[in-house]
């Protein structure tokens, strides 16, 4: 690693503890430890970019009270640079075929499709999922392969991705866990929204660091200098462990949501 100028960082899980509140440890006591490791890495001029799931609307606001200024919103689809003068939209697989992405696939019958195929194990993540610009949002528990199996032969510019546990149940699932799912356009990624700022930017990869909590933040390792786990991630996601046993720029972290996140930030940016 050179001296890191950009930390990728996920929000749920990652940044924030329990609820989405940045102040709440693992205990749900109150903790500073956050935020201490935020302003002194926007004091050292190192910019910090939410990349989440959550909608560009949704992440504005985010940034704007966290002090932050560029974001990737809805697992890659679109890249905001400060705070909405100027956006990049990646349609991936749909490229070119549409001009509402949401609506697209909305009327892609993909999304009736999976619903009906999965009921009492699929449902809208409500009530966020009133408020997408770009892509659907589910929460519940499918066998990803099986699905994407499916999907590649009938709906084959798109595809479901993980984005992780969401920590509680609902009354219209019957599954043993809780996670989100995003329907995107097929070749749409954290990773490769990370690479593309990157690019844009002249970020090399031992300036950028990334921190997240679930499959799809772990392959921005692929493009980062050093990616951390939170270490509620990989108990999260234990099929994960050997791909991170054989993936050298892998650390995970001892601490849990937003503690194991300002670990990162003191190991990555604030060790002199």
């Amino acid at each position: 690693m050179g001296r890191v100028k950009v930390v990728y960082t996920d929000l749920d899980g990652t940044m924030m503890g329990p609820g989405g509140c940045f102040f709440r440890n693992l205990g749900g006591g109150y903790t500073l430890r956050p935020a201490r490791a935020l302003v002194e890495a926007l004091r050292r001029g190192v910019d910090v970019v939410p990349v989440s799931g959550r909608s560009a609307r949704q992440l504005r606001e985010d940034a704007r009270l966290l002090g932050l200024r560029n974001y990737i919103a809805e697992l890659g689809v679109e890249l905001v640079y400060d705070l909405g003068e100027e956006v990049v939209l990646n349609t991936g697989g749909l490229e070119g075929a549409c001009g509402d992405l949401y609506r697209a696939i909305m009327d892609s019958g993909a999304v009736d499709f999976l619903l009906q195929a999965h009921k009492g194990r699929l449902e809208f993540h409500t009530p966020w999922s009133n408020y997408r610009d770009c892509t659907p949002i589910f929460r519940g528990l499918v066998d990803l392969a099986e699905v994407n199996g499916v999907l590649e032969e009938r709906y084959p510019g798109l595809e479901l991705v993980d984005n992780g546990v969401i920590p509680r149940s609902y009354p219209g699932l019957e599954v043993s866990e809780v996670r989100a799912y995003h329907l995107v356009p097929k070749g749409v990624s954290k990773e490769k929204a990370v690479a593309e700022d990157m690019r844009r930017r002249g970020f090399r990869r031992r300036e950028a660091v990334a921190v997240g909590d679930s499959e799809a933040d772990l392959a921005q390792s692929e493009v980062v200098g050093v990616f951390f786990l939170v270490r509620n991630g990989l108990l999260g996601n234990p099929h994960l462990e050997p791909r991170i046993a054989v993936t050298p720029n892998v650390v995970v972290t001892e601490g849990f949501l937003n503690e194991g996140w300002a670990e990162a930030l003191e190991l990555a940016v604030l060790e002199d």
